[in-house]
Order: structure tokens, then C-alpha cells, then sequence
């Protein structure tokens, strides 16, 4: 999938105090491409993320995804446009307690019009890709965070999304576990996934084509391929 977004900015108001999260930002991602965003923290790395997953509108500007305009839409609108289309990972695994690791993958697959039997198969499939497929009837309090994490990478690509969204995907794991998620989300930019990472780690955004910084919800500058 392809993001242009022209002069994007989030205002927050609060009584009569404004806050600028995001002050004019203008990016484009190529489809298939793996763009990391880096920048301390309250720069407003989160928010574009959530204007980009369409969870949160901009004040102004335009978003194009996939050629469509989509920053008028409403919540509504938003919701259906990213079913099937966006996956998120984000830095707790928001795994469900209560299901198994099988019924934490299959919750997204609820609106895919396909068979029982062909949402198994989906589901095992993708299971046995991130290593996990002999582990789909535990529960998630009997895995590592590192195993957590890549069924939360599961459940965000089974309905293969063409774009993938991860806030901070290593942020609770260590260095074996956050080595092993992001050579896992490169394999999936390598099967043609477009990925938006956001991030403080080097070594994760090294594995990016592009590192773009912000600064007080500005771009400051941009580290070109390095492919």
C-alpha cells in the first residue's frame, strides 16, 4: 500500500491550551517499503502512526492511502476502510488472556467472508510461520513476551494486510526476542508488506529502507535506502 500525507497537523485542545503534536508533516512510503520513524518522545512519532492507521483524524492537510483521500473520513468510515487493509503491532501485546493463542490469531478473520475450515488452515499457517504453530492451544500467560509478540505479529498479518503499522515492537523484549521480531517483520517487508515502524532503537531502524526523524512534530530530516 502507498501513504501521502501533505502538510498533516494534530492539534490537541484542552480548556485554551493548544498543544502541536504533529505541525505540517509531509511524507510519502512507496508500496512494499519499510520506513522507520524515529524521535524522542511527545515529538508526535504516535500520533502520525495513528493518523497513518487511520485511528485518529488530522486537524488539517491530506492523507492519500492508496490514492484515496482519507483524512475526512468518519470514525465509521475509518473503521471499515482499515479492516483487512492495516495490521498493528504495538509495544504490549494486547493478547487476550482468556483465548487461546488459535483464537487470539483468528479475532481479525471475524469480517473475512471465508470458510471455517479455510480461516484454520489461514490461521495455522501463519502460526507455523512465526514458530508458533505448536503452541496455538495454549494460552497467552504460558508463552514468553518474545512468543507474545510474534502471535501479536500473527494476528496482525493474517488477514494479509497490505500495510503493517508497529509502535515500538521490541520495547519489551530482549535482545534474542526483539532480534528474532525484527527479522520476522523484514521477512514480511521481503513478501512485498508495506511496514511503519515507529521507534527509539538504531539497531531496529537499521533494518528500515528509510528512517525518517521528527522533532516537536516536525520532520527534521530523513536517512535515505539502505538497501
Amino acid at each position: 500500500m502507498t501513504i501521502e500525507t501533505k502538510d498533516i497537523r494534530k492539534v490537541f485542545s484542552t480548556g485554551q491550551v493548544e498543544t502541536i503534536a504533529l505541525g505540517g508533516v509531509s511524507i510519502t512510503v512507496k508500496d512494499g517499503e519499510f520506513v522507520a520513524i524515529m524521535g524522542p518522545s511527545g515529538c508526535g512519532k504516535s500520533s502520525l502512526l495513528n493518523i497513518l492507521g487511520l485511528l485518529d483524524s488530522p486537524t488539517s492537510g491530506s492523507y492519500l492511502l492508496n490514492g484515496y483521500e482519507v483524512a475526512r473520513l468518519r470514525e465509521s468510515e475509518r473503521t471499515d476502510f482499515r479492516k483487512g487493509k492495516i495490521g498493528f503491532v504495538f509495544q504490549s501485546y494486547n493478547l487476550l488472556d482468556d483465548m487461546t493463542i488459535e483464537e487470539n490469531v483468528r479475532l481479525p478473520m471475524i469480517y473475512q467472508r471465508m470458510a471455517a475450515t479455510e480461516k484454520t488452515e489461514r490461521v495455522k499457517e501463519i502460526l507455523n510461520k512465526v514458530g508458533l504453530g505448536h503452541r496455538m492451544n495454549n494460552f497467552p500467560n504460558q508463552l514468553s513476551g518474545g512468543q507474545q509478540q510474534r502471535v501479536a505479529i500473527a494476528r496482525a498479518v493474517v488477514c494479509r494486510p497490505g500495510l503493517l503499522l508497529a509502535d515500538e515492537p521490541t520495547g519489551n523484549l530482549d535482545s534474542k526476542n526483539g532480534m528474532a521480531v525484527m527479522e520476522l517483520l523484514r521477512e514480511l517487508n521481503n513478501e512485498g508488506t508495506t511496514i511503519v515502524m515507529v521507534t527509539h532503537s538504531l539497531h531496529d531502524a537499521s533494518f528500515a529502507n528509510r528512517t525518517i526523524n521528527l522533532y516537536d512534530g516536525q520532520i527534521v530530516d530523513t536517512l535515505t535506502d539502505r538497501l
